[in-house]
C-alpha cells in the first residue's frame, strides 16, 4: 500500500513502473552521461553478492572480451563519436581480466571522447603490485578495494577467499600507487556483530588514510546465497536499533578523523572527489546485466553471460526495457541527490528548467519538518545524519526491493518478458 501510495503521488498516471522485454532499437542518448563496463568473471562466489557473475575460465573470458568489444563498437555506430563523462568497472572481479584492460579501454577511446576518470573495483584477493602497475600505466586513476573487514571470522562468514593479513597488504599496495582516488569498502551488520567490533575495522581502515571509506550494511537480498541462508537456517541479523546505532557511530567516527560525508554510505578525505558508480544522472552500461539510463528508457542487459555471447553477434544485448515520463526522471534523479546527501536546487533548474519546489515541494517540506535537513541556503539543501539513516531505510525498503524483483527474475529466465515493480 505504502509503495502504491507513493507511486500515485510522484509519477504520471501513465507511467505503469513494468518492464517489458525489448531489443533496444530505440536506446538513443542525446544528454551528458558515464559509461559502466560490467565484466561478470568471479574465482570465488560470496553468499552476500546480489551481482551477476560467473566463475572464471580463461577461454570464456577471451570469447567475452570479444563481445563485449563488438557491443562497444554497435553503440558507437548509433551514438557516434560521444563525449562521456566516466567509465565504471565492475563485476565480479574485473582485475582477472588484467591482461585484457588495456585493450578494452583503447576501443572505449576509439570510439568514444572520454574524461580522466576512469575508475574499477577489485579485491585483496586478486590485486597484486604487478597488477597495479598495469592499471596504473592504462590510465585506471580511481580504484576501490572490497576489503569488506579487517576481521577474519566474518571474511569467513561471507566467502572471501583471503585472509585480513592479505587485506591488510592489499591496502598498503594501492596506498603506494596515489591513486586519484582509493576508496576501501566495508560491510557492517553482519549477523552478532557489535558496535566494539565495527569500531575496530573502522579504527584499521582509518589507519591507512584512504581517500574515501565507503560502509554498507549486509544485503541478504532473497535470491542471493545469504538471503536463501537465512530463510533457512533463521540467520539473525542485527535489529534496527542495532543498525541504528551503528550507522551513527560509522557516521560520527569519520567526520572526527577528518571525513566529510559524500554520500549515504561514502565519506571522502578533503578535496578527493568520490568514488561512486550509481549517481551518474545517464549512463550506458556494457556487458551481461549492465544497465542503461537515458532518461526516456530504463534499459538491462539479458543476465546470462551464454545469451550474451549468442545475442552480441546479432544486435545489443538488451532484454528488457521500462518507459520513463518526464515526472519519473526527475523522480530518479531526485532519489540520487537524495542518495548523495545533498538536494542542488539550482542545478535542478538548470537541468529541467523548472522550480524543484513546484515539482516535489511536499517532499522537500516534508523532509524538514521531520528534522532531516543540516542546512539549506538558495544553492542546496544538505541532510542531517538523522536524514541519512532513514534515506538508508527507504532505500533498503524501496529500491532494494525493485532491484531484487528485477534480478530475481532475470535469475529464473534470461528473457524474462514483462515484469511488475
Amino acid at each position: 500500500m505504502i509503495t502504491k501510495f507513493i507511486k500515485d503521488i510522484f509519477s504520471e498516471k501513465t507511467d505503469e513502473f513494468i518492464f517489458y522485454s525489448s531489443t533496444g532499437e530505440d536506446l538513443y542518448l542525446d544528454k551528458e552521461a558515464g559509461l559502466y563496463i560490467h565484466i561478470p568473471f568471479c574465482k570465488s562466489m560470496c553468499p552476500y553478492c546480489p551481482y551477476y557473475k560467473v566463475f572464471y575460465n580463461k577461454e570464456l573470458s577471451q570469447r567475452f572480451k570479444s563481445s563485449l568489444i563488438s557491443e562497444i563498437k554497435e553503440y558507437s555506430k548509433k551514438l557516434g563519436k560521444k563525449y562521456f563523462t566516466s567509465l565504471y568497472i565492475g563485476g565480479g572481479t574485473p582485475t582477472l581480466l588484467i591482461e585484457d584492460l588495456e585493450i578494452i579501454l583503447k576501443e572505449i577511446r576509439n570510439c568514444f571522447e572520454l574524461n580522466e576518470i576512469i575508475a574499477i573495483e577489485t579485491t585483496p584477493g586478486d590485486i597484486t603490485r604487478d597488477k597495479i602497475n598495469i592499471l596504473k600505466d592504462i590510465g585506471i586513476n580511481y580504484i576501490s578495494l572490497g576489503v569488506q573487514s579487517f576481521q577474519q571470522k566474518y571474511l569467513t562468514l561471507i566467502g572471501r577467499n583471503y585472509t585480513s593479513d592479505r587485506a591488510i597488504n592489499a591496502v598498503k599496495l594501492l596506498k603506494d600507487r596515489d591513486f586519484d582516488t582509493f576508496n576501501i569498502d566495508l560491510i557492517f551488520a553482519y549477523p552478532g556483530e557489535n558496535l566494539p567490533e565495527l569500531l575496530k575495522d573502522l579504527q584499521t581502515t582509518v589507519s591507512f588514510s584512504p581517500d574515501q571509506i565507503t560502509c554498507y550494511p549486509l544485503f541478504t537480498f532473497p535470491y542471493s546465497t545469504i538471503g536463501k541462508y537465512k530463510k533457512i537456517k533463521k540467520l539473525k541479523m542485527p535489529s534496527h536499533f542495532v543498525r541504528r546505532k551503528m550507522y551513527y557511530l560509522i557516521h560520527d567516527f569519520l567526520e572526527e578523523h577528518g571525513y566529510k560525508r559524500s554520500s549515504v554510505w561514502s565519506f571522502n578525505r578533503k578535496k578527493t572527489k568520490p568514488y561512486s558508480s550509481v549517481t551518474r544522472d545517464y549512463y550506458i552500461g556494457f556487458g551481461p546485466s549492465a544497465a542503461s539510463y537515458t532518461g526516456k528508457g530504463f534499459y538491462f542487459n539479458t543476465f546470462s553471460i551464454d545469451e550474451y555471447l549468442k545475442t552480441v553477434k546479432q544486435r545489443k544485448p538488451i532484454a528488457s526495457e521500462m518507459k520513463v515520463s518526464k515526472k519519473m526522471e526527475k523522480l530518479f534523479w531526485l532519489y540520487w541527490r537524495l542518495y548523495e546527501t545533498v538536494i542542488p536546487i539550482k542545478r535542478y533548474k538548470k537541468s529541467f528548467g523548472e522550480d524543484i519546489y513546484a515539482d516535489f515541494g511536499m517532499v522537500l517540506r516534508t523532509i524538514k519538518a521531520f528534522g532531516f535537513v543540516q542546512s539549506e541556503d538558495d544553492g542546496s539543501i544538505v541532510l542531517n545524519k538523522r536524514g541519512c539513516l532513514w534515506i538508508h531505510l527507504a532505500q533498503n525498503y524501496f529500491a532494494l526491493n525493485y532491484v531484487s524483483k528485477i534480478w530475481s527474475a532475470f535469475q529464473k529466465n534470461p528473457w524474462p518478458g514483462r515484469i511488475k515493480l
